[in-house]
């Protein structure tokens, strides 16, 4: 079961996104907790991405995650 200070950060996180133009503009914490949250939609629907806008933050997420796993090797 999820703790209650997880689920305050994720919804926390969700409508700060929603109040900006990109991912790119959340602070740290929420830009990993929301690119987490895009790719693993993504994962599961291809179709997610057809929205531009969308696509365009799965797309910064995808280089972004990519450099923080790379990162931690």
């Amino acid at each position: 079961m999820i703790d209650e200070r997880t689920l305050d950060l994720i919804s926390d996180c969700w409508v700060k996104f929603r109040r900006v133009y990109s991912v790119k503009d959340l602070d740290d914490d929420c830009k990993h907790v929301m690119c987490v949250f895009l790719l693993k939609i993504k994962e599961d629907d291809e179709s997610f991405i057809d929205d531009l806008e969308i696509r365009e933050d799965v797309e910064y997420c995808e280089r972004v995650e990519r450099k923080i796993i790379l990162g931690v090797i």
